[in-house]
C-alpha cells in the first residue's frame, strides 16, 4: 500500500464537539460523531468535518472503537502514502538519535510513541539490534507490511517482532498474533545497556514490550539518591530500580514482586551486574504490611506498581490501592527517608494521585515534602494537544517526622 488515494469516508461531528479537534486533539470519540458517510470499512482512510462541512483532519476508521478516528493529518491537501509515513517515522527516529543521543547499539529506546510522534496507533521500541512493534489500531495493523519495511530501512535492525495487546486487538476488532515480521528471530533474552547497568529483556513474555523504558531517567535519578541507604523496591518486576540502586552504592536492597518469572529474571540481572540484591516473591501490598509487623525500617522505598486503573469505573479502586501502598511505605521509612512513588494509570490525574499520597501521609502521621515531580523519559514524548498521553507520574519526596 503505497498511495491510498482519497479518503473513503467522511465523518461529520456534532455541534459543540468541534473545538478539541480544531485545536488538534487527535481523538474523535464515538459520541461526538453525527454522521458517517461513504460506508468506510475498518482501517479505511476517512476525513473529519465540522457540522457545516469544513475539513478538520484525516485518520483511519475504527468503527467498533470508542475512539473511531485518531487524526494524524490536519492538512486537506496532504497525500497519505508510504512517503508520508516514511517522513513521520524518520522524524521520530531522528529525534531519538539526534536530539536525545539515544543511538547506543546496545541500548534500549522507544523509537515511536504513537500520538507523541504523530503516529497514533503505532508504538516501536528498540532493544539492541531488535525492534518490537505494537499496532494499536486496525488502520495501522492493515499497513503493517509498509510500516515494517520503512522501519527496517531507517534502523537497519536485525529483526522486528510484533507484540499484540489482546485487549486492544479485541476493541479494535483485529486478529493479530505474535510474529517475527522482518529479519531474524530474537533470542530468548536480549541483553541491553542502560547507564552503568546491563539487563536481560524477555521480548516475548515481558510486560509491555519487555521492559519499562519510560522509567529510564527516573531509575537513574533514584540511583543517585540511593547511595548509603537501605532500599525497598516494591513491585520490582525484573529488578531495574533495584540493580541501579545497588550499583550506586545502596547499603542494602530488598526487591519484591509477585511474579515468579519476573523474580527469576531479576535475579539474573543482579548477577549480571554483580550487584547485591535480596529478592522476595509475594504480593507487594501484603509484603509491605508484613514488613511493618516485622519491625523492618528503610531509608528509601520505591513504589512502581503496574497500571491499577484500566477503565474509568476502576479509578476509585485504584485510588484506594495507591493510598494503601503509600501508607505502608511511609510507615516503613525512617525520618529523612526518601519515597519514590509512581503512577502509570493515565486515567488517574495528577491531582488525584497527589491526593492519594497526601491522604496516606495524613493517616501515617508523616510530613512529606515533594522534591521532584517527574514523568516519562524523553523518548516518550506526548502531544501537547492530547494531555491524556502524558500518563506517567513519579514523585520523589523526603519524609520527616
Amino acid at each position: 500500500m503505497n498511495d491510498e488515494g482519497p479518503a473513503r469516508g467522511r465523518i461529520a461531528l456534532k455541534r459543540g464537539r468541534v473545538k478539541p479537534l480544531a485545536m488538534h486533539h487527535p481523538w474523535v470519540y464515538a459520541d461526538a460523531v453525527a454522521t458517517v458517510n461513504g460506508s468506510p470499512a475498518a482501517g479505511d482512510l476517512v476525513d473529519v468535518h465540522d457540522p457545516i462541512g469544513r475539513f478538520i483532519g484525516r485518520g483511519y476508521f475504527s468503527p467498533k472503537s470508542k475512539i473511531p478516528v485518531k487524526v494524524f493529518s490536519w492538512k486537506k491537501d496532504e497525500t497519505i502514502d508510504a512517503a508520508f509515513w516514511h517522513e513521520r517515522l524518520r522524524q521520530a527516529v531522528e529525534m531519538r538519535t539526534g536530539l536525545l543521543g539515544r543511538d547506543d547499539a546496545f541500548g534500549a529506546v522507544r523509537l515511536v510513541n504513537a500520538e507523541g510522534d504523530g503516529t497514533p496507533g503505532l508504538i516501536v521500541d528498540r532493544y539492541g539490534a531488535y525492534l518490537v512493534v505494537e499496532f494499536l489500531t486496525g488502520g495501522m495493523a492493515r499497513r503493517a507490511d509498509m510500516l515494517v519495511e520503512i522501519l527496517a530501512k531507517l534502523t537497519g535492525c536485525a529483526g522486528i517482532l510484533e507484540r499484540p495487546e489482546a485487549e486492544l486487538s479485541r476493541m479494535e476488532d483485529m486478529s493479530r498474533t505474535e510474529a517475527v515480521l522482518r529479519g531474524t528471530e530474537p533470542p530468548d533474552l536480549v541483553e541491553i545497556v542502560e547507564g552503568p547497568a546491563k539487563f536481560l529483556i524477555d521480548l516475548r513474555r515481558g510486560q509491555k514490550t519487555g521492559f519499562y523504558l519510560d522509567q529510564r531517567d527516573n531509575r537513574l535519578r533514584t540511583a543517585e539518591l540511593a547511595r548509603g541507604r537501605r532500599v525497598l523496591d516494591a513491585f520490582c518486576y525484573t529488578g531495574a530500580f533495584s540493580v541501579h540502586a545497588a550499583l550506586a552504592g545502596a547499603k542494602s536492597v530488598l526487591a519484591v514482586d509477585s511474579s515468579e518469572g519476573s523474580i527469576e529474571i531479576a535475579r539474573r540481572n543482579a548477577e549480571l551486574n554483580g550487584s547485591a540484591v535480596e529478592f522476595a516473591r509475594g504480593n507487594a501490598f501484603e509484603r509491605l504490611r508484613m514488613l511493618q509487623l516485622e519491625g523492618q525500617r528503610f531509608d528509601m522505598v520505591i513504589l512502581d506498581p503496574p497500571k491499577l486503573a484500566r477503565n474509568r469505573p476502576g479509578v476509585m479502586k485504584a485510588m484506594a490501592a495507591y493510598k494503601d501502598a503509600n501508607l505502608s511505605a511511609l510507615k516503613l521509612l525512617d525520618a529523612g527517608g526518601i519515597l519514590v512513588t509512581c503512577c502509570c494509570s493515565g486515567l488517574v490525574s495528577e491531582q488525584e494521585f497527589l491526593r492519594a499520597v497526601n491522604d496516606a501521609a495524613v493517616d501515617a502521621g508523616r510530613s512529606v515534602a515533594v522534591v521532584e515531580r517527574r514523568g516519562a523519559s524523553g523518548d516518550h514524548p506526548y502531544a501537547l494537544a492530547c494531555p491524556e498521553t502524558d500518563y506517567l507520574q513519579c514523585l520523589i519526596a523526603r519524609v520527616a517526622g
